[in-house]
């Protein structure tokens, strides 16, 4: 891009934000009494007209008081908020030089968020400046009505603390959106009649200025003067100029008006003045703010800087500003004046030509603004369109886009289109603002750097065409039009001009693709060259180039450069000065990073931070992107309050944006619908989504994510037919596009549909593609994952031993309930395990429960009586009559509530107990008891009829007793029935097995069998009156005597019994034989 060679970088203009100098004047004790009084506001307002001494008021109040001033003089540039928050940080980085970090630039991502950034900045101002400080606004009323200052004025007023006060000077009364600052009664309004001069004021500056009285005593010559001007401070000075060069006062046809007036004495005083004082007048007065070196090459005279000295220590409305450089300026009335004269006298030809003149040398010591508005004064085109073009990208840099539009605005438009730069800048201002306009301005650069030959342009301005798409994220046929134009643009293989612009067109072509044409082969090789180069981005373009590259990553799949892009952003955000804009960004794609990860709390937390500094930094443009994040985290943890609340936000900030945004907005919404069960909607959701991203020209991602999500909908209202058709569309996009996310979600898909039809062969194999794409990208979910569906599928796989580690895995990070039936796998990984039966144990998320010196036996005991209650809505009267019978029903219930605490504490899992309306149940989905599970198992294999003809192995079921209720130690009262029906299904499942075997003529095991089965359990005595009489038949009558010998001692010992009648006849039968 071509840089004029006299442009430099930006110097802030020092007599902006310098206050005056005063020579001596009179001191106003009753107007420094007002100030003082005023100061205990947050803001005073001097409205006065021109030359009523405003400025000579407050610069020697600040002098009289000591107070430290922050002076800021306004004129027309400052109807762009950014450049007048870019000089007002400059005038406090020179009153506070030891803050090192800037203060916030407005870039035009805070649109949205103008107040809360003015807030943020005067926040942060104010911190710096010292106590006592005075923020001086001089000139305000040189702000353009149009300008959005006006409306920010007054947040910035809300922030200031106690030691700091503003204090704003104007010809003008507040503006209406200062009305809510006065009626809150932080203001006080100083009109005009208090600044008028009194009579007495008026005679003192007469004495201080004049010796000389046209013939009359002091007291007639004041009066005659005060009659005629009045209290009025500038027509009080220049009448005694008029007295000085004429020795008489103000004659009648001076004129009416103040301003008529000023013009008559101005002119007769100028007559009077030497010829080389009128020329330097005449020729600086095109200056706003003049400095010596300026007036003597602008006048050629070598002595304007004593004719200067002179004239400002004579008060002839000359200030001056001292700093680290002499500044002067002449008084707004005055300098009206002697741009008059000058037109007059110079001609227009003879005065364009000083003020290009003017032009060049403001520009030469870095005055760039100033000289900009007179070569826009002079009409001078030709010479304004490349000193725009050499400020235009420190323009952007600092964010201080709406004076670059209009520096290239005031170029007529027949010029600037002559000049394809100026309407490429132009564009560039327009993109956050009117993506549209934009994109036009872009194409049409686009065509003349063509015709040009200007590759550079060219190439730049397809890459702005692409963002103002993409920012918009409608007419994505664009895009693709300019996809197909690239190649005529930049052949392949041929080098780019620069390394910077080679950046832009990778990270633009990446998004482009990706949006546009993702199943092109180099969309990788482009995501990956954009990643490559983005260093040699600007900050602003990289800090958004980076967090769209991750997603696109995502879309892939592909978790690998995903999160090595992460940590690279994260070491960026580390490496430089904070910038909101780039935290922001880092939190935005940290969320979307976790919640494809599966770290939900991680994704909250990041789109936490990300709210929270939207809402403190007025960055709002970013609002829809990071709830967008929020809401897919919370769908997937199953927090369906916390999505809605979000989903609320999401659609008030995309019903403006339509496009691509609503349309993702929908298929959130329709994901919401289908997890809380309403699917009719779900699907019209997903419907008008997939209308939406047709309109805009396609979006295949976009597609393949809704025809997903529309397939599990489908299913739930029982069209399998059509949903299995819209997983093949799933499929097949995610094929076009090597999505293994979208594969995956397919596989797992097409896996639920198969057994759903009883085709478990089919089911079992996309399962097992599905997952092993899962274990090798690290994806455990997709977007409209259902999480029951998910959870069965896990449980089919565990049954199946598919992928068991990974699956583990996935059901522990989502915590995902366990599905019914899932008691009889091993490999669930229960959050929970307890095991009554025999031994008792307890393994929390795989381990050990922590063994404590002092055991928990009451605890333990509260936990085994639950669970032999049932385990489901156990009134707690029950629990503390059985546990604590001896207590009171108070005293009773205080400890139950002490004990339950305590026994949670333990479990370290407080929702595996549950209490609710006096009942106590054990959370099934996340705990698994090995007696319930056993009940369980045999309640379904009594319910099968092929149970019979053994084509259902018990060895599952019967694996789980692994011994009476609480093992054969002496247990309470309470637990007895419950051990005595575990043993009665035990006894039952027992002999149904041997019954089996005997009817296969295996008598052997099922002697073996039952042999077995009392070993696990030696007092369920109905298995010794089966085992004996079949060993006896089988010739084993010793065998059969040493049975029952044991069994006599296992009930004696255990139970303190003899063997039943029944039992003991076995024996007299075994002894007659």
């Amino acid at each position: 891009m071509p840089r004029d060679s006299r442009s430099r970088p930006h110097r802030l203009r020092l007599a902006k934000l310098t206050p005056p100098t005063l020579p001596v004047v009179l001191k106003r004790p009753r107007l420094f009494r007002l100030l003082d009084k005023s100061r205990a506001r947050q803001l005073t307002w001097i409205t006065a007209p021109a030359g009523s001494g405003k400025t000579t008021l407050v610069a020697s109040y600040l002098n009289a008081r000591h107070l430290p001033v922050c002076w800021y003089r306004l004129d027309e540039s400052d109807a762009d908020p950014s450049s007048f928050f870019h000089f007002l940080s400059a005038g406090a980085k020179s009153l506070a030089p030891r803050f090192r970090k800037p203060l916030p630039v407005l870039t035009p991502e805070y649109a949205f968020g103008l107040p809360t950034f003015t807030r943020r900045f005067f926040q942060e101002l104010c911190a710096r400046l010292p106590r006592r400080c005075v923020l001086v606004l001089d000139n305000y009323q040189d702000v353009p009505s149009t300008s959005v200052l006006h409306q920010l004025l007054p947040y910035a007023i809300q922030e200031l603390p106690k030691h700091v006060s503003v204090i704003v000077m104007s010809r003008q009364d507040p503006p209406p959106p200062m009305a809510h600052v006065q009626a809150e009664r932080a203001m006080i309004h100083v009109g005009p009649e208090p600044l008028r001069l009194s009579k007495a004021e008026a005679t003192a500056i007469i004495h201080l200025h004049l010796r000389r009285r046209a013939g009359r005593t002091m007291k007639t010559f004041v009066d005659e003067v005060y009659s005629r001007v009045g209290g009025w401070a500038a027509g009080l000075m220049l009448t005694l100029e008029h007295v000085k060069s004429r020795n008489t006062i103000l004659p009648d046809r001076a004129g009416e008006t103040p301003e008529a007036v000023f013009q008559y004495l101005a002119g007769e005083v100028m007559e009077h003045l030497a010829p080389d004082v009128q020329e330097l007048l005449l020729k600086t007065s095109v200056l706003s703010d003049i400095s010596v070196p300026l007036a003597e090459r602008l006048s050629n005279l070598p002595q304007a800087g004593e004719i200067l000295s002179s004239l400002h220590a004579s008060r002839y409305f000359t200030e001056r500003r001292e700093g680290p450089e002499l500044w002067y300026r002449y008084h707004p009335l005055f300098r009206d004046f002697l741009l008059y004269r000058a037109r007059q006298i110079l001609g227009p030809t003879e005065f364009r030509t000083l003020q290009r003149t003017a032009a060049s040398l403001l520009m030469s010591v870095g005055r760039i603004e100033d000289g900009v508005l007179l070569l826009q004064a002079a009409e001078d085109w030709e010479g304004l369109a490349p000193v725009i073009l050499g400020q235009a990208e420190a323009l952007v840099s600092a964010g201080r886009i709406q004076t670059l539009e209009g520096w290239i605005r005031s170029i007529p438009e027949s010029i600037r289109h002559q000049i394809p730069w100026l309407n490429f800048w132009l564009a560039t201002t327009r993109v956050s603002f009117s993506p549209d306009e934009a994109y036009e301005l872009f194409d049409d650069t686009l065509a003349q750097f063509r015709v040009q030959g200007e590759r550079t342009g060219a190439l730049l301005s397809w890459c702005g065409a692409v963002r103002a798409v993409l920012i918009r994220w409608t007419g994505l046929g664009r895009i693709t039009k300019l996809l197909e134009l690239f190649p005529t643009i930049h052949p392949e293989g041929a080098p780019y001009p620069s390394v910077e612009v080679e950046a832009h067109v990778a990270d633009c072509m990446a998004g482009a693709i990706m949006q546009a044409q993702p199943y092109r082969h180099d969309a990788r090789t482009w995501l990956d060259r954009a990643v490559s180069l983005s260093d040699h981005l600007p900050p602003a373009v990289q800090t958004g180039s980076r967090y769209m590259t991750e997603i696109y990553y995502l879309w892939f799949g592909d978790f690998a450069p995903a999160r090595a892009g992460l940590e690279q952003f994260s070491g960026l955000l580390q490496s430089r000065q904070w910038n909101p804009i780039t935290t922001i960004f880092f939190h935005a794609t940290s969320a979307a990073f976790a919640w494809f990860d599966s770290e939900f709390d991680l994704c909250r937390m990041h789109v936490g931070k990300a709210r929270d500094l939207v809402n403190r930094s007025g960055l709002h443009i970013w609002d829809g992107l990071i709830i967008s994040q929020g809401v897919a985290g919370e769908l997937l943890a199953g927090n369906l309050p916390a999505a809605e609340a979000l989903l609320r936000e999401e659609d008030a900030v995309t019903q403006h944006l339509g496009g691509i945004h609503r349309a993702h907005f929908l298929h959130l919404f329709a994901w919401f619908k289908l997890l809380r069960g309403d699917f009719h909607e779900a699907l019209e959701h997903i419907q008008h989504s997939i209308d939406l991203i047709a309109a805009e020209g396609g979006h295949m991602f976009g597609e393949g994510i809704n025809m997903l999500l529309g397939a599990h909908s489908l299913r739930q209202l029982g069209r399998q037919a059509e949903a299995g058709q819209w997983v093949e569309r799933t499929m097949q996009i995610g094929d076009q596009m090597q999505s293994d996310l979208l594969r995956f979600g397919a596989w797992v898909m097409t896996a639920q549909l198969a057994f759903d039809r009883g085709d478990e062969t089919l089911g079992l194999n996309a399962l097992r593609k599905g997952l092993m794409i899962g274990e090798t990208r690290g994806l455990m979910q997709y977007p409209g994952r259902q999480p029951d569906v998910m959870a069965a599928l896990c449980a089919k796989a565990l049954n199946a031993g598919i992928q068991v580690p990974f699956v583990q895995r996935m059901i522990q990070k989502h915590r995902f309930p366990a599905p019914q039936g899932a008691w009889g796998i091993d490999a669930w990984p229960w959050r929970v395990r307890i095991r009554l039966l025999g031994k008792l144990a307890v393994e929390i998320d795989g381990q050990p429960m922590e063994q404590h010196r002092k055991a928990p036996h009451r605890l333990l005991e509260l936990l085994a009586a639950i669970i032999a209650f049932g385990g489901q809505d156990v009134p707690v009267t029950r629990l503390t009559d059985a546990l604590w019978p001896e207590a009171d029903g108070d005293a009773a219930q205080e400890t139950f509530k002490k004990s339950l605490a305590r026994l949670r504490h333990l479990l370290g899992i407080d929702e595996v107990i549950q209490l609710h309306k006096g009942c106590v149940s054990l959370n099934r989905e996340i705990c698994w008891v090995d007696a319930q599970a056993f009940e369980a198992g045999v309640k379904e294999a009594e319910r099968r009829t092929r149970f019979d003809d053994g084509a259902v192995d018990g060895d599952q079921v019967q694996a789980l007793y692994k011994g009476p209720f609480l093992a054969l130690e002496t247990i309470p009262v309470w637990a007895n029935p419950y051990r005595e029906e575990l043993r009665r299904r035990f006894v039952r499942l027992i002999l149904r097995r041997v019954e089996q075997a005997l009817a296969k003529r295996q008598t052997e095991a099922a002697a073996r069998g039952l042999e077995q089965a009392l070993e696990v359990d030696p007092l369920a005595e109905t298995l010794y009156q089966r085992l004996i009489p079949l060993l006896a038949a089988n010739g084993r009558q010793t065998d059969a005597a040493s049975w029952y010998h044991r069994c006599k001692s296992a009930l004696a010992r255990w139970d303190a019994r003899q063997p039943s009648p029944e039992t003991q006849q076995l024996l007299k039968t075994l002894q007659r034989s």
